[in-house]
């Protein structure tokens, strides 16, 4: 990573994300208590905000978000495997948690999480990552260029949950345009329009599912 010329991400480093599934949580995860507390959520379905409970995706994307007091969408942040989400651990008092795609959370309480030392540790190592997200995530929005925004954003997303294939990373689950315009504080319609400047430049191709980000 080099932030120091603006730029996010090395576009060299594409083929090989840093995921957060090296953290702790993927062991408490193989437990016998986790897997009989796992509760299924289906694509484009809402994930409860439930005062005291902590939510773990075990597998899946969640969208994390809110509204303003115009009533806009504000994105939150996406989350994949092994990151935490929830009302005691959030800043904002309703979130709106969403499933991009068919999803595994466990779900259970502060007292819960918080019996176990190693537990706590794990959450805290997971919260630090998504700490290190949301610094990325600013840096994206002090870019002059909406272009560049939106090409920074892309590939934030595609270091932390993309696939990777033959020439660069896979974003398996869809942001929509107007996802992309509220996470970068622009419009759907600049949004689209730099989305196919992209494609016609062979930066990314646009897949049914996502967008598949070239490596250069």
């Amino acid at each position: 990573m080099d932030l120091a010329n603006g730029s996010v991400i090395d576009r060299a480093e594409l083929a090989l994300p840093q995921k957060s599934q090296e953290f702790g949580l993927s062991q408490f995860l193989r437990t016998s208590f986790a897997r009989t507390n796992i509760v299924r959520i289906s694509k484009d379905k809402h994930i409860p905000w439930i005062k005291g409970n902590i939510w773990i995706v075990v597998n899946g994307f969640i969208k994390l978000r809110a509204l303003n007091d115009n009533g806009e969408e504000l994105i939150l942040g996406f989350l994949g495997p092994n990151q935490v989400f929830g009302e005691p651990i959030s800043l904002i008092d309703e979130c709106d948690p969403y499933a991009l795609a068919d999803s595994k959370l466990l779900s259970l309480s502060v007292k819960e999480a918080y019996k176990s030392p190693s537990m706590a540790i794990a959450i805290m190592e997971s919260l630090s990552l998504r700490n290190r997200y949301t610094e990325l995530n600013l840096a994206v929005l002090v870019e002059k260029k909406v272009e560049e925004k939106v090409k920074r954003f892309l590939e934030l997303i595609a270091t932390e949950y993309g696939k990777p294939l033959d020439g660069g990373l896979m974003i398996e689950f869809k942001i929509t345009h107007q996802d992309i315009a509220n996470a970068i504080g622009s419009t759907r319609v600049t949004v689209t329009r730099i989305l196919s400047k992209l494609q016609e430049d062979y930066w990314l191709t646009k897949t049914n599912g996502g967008f598949f980000i070239i490596a250069s």
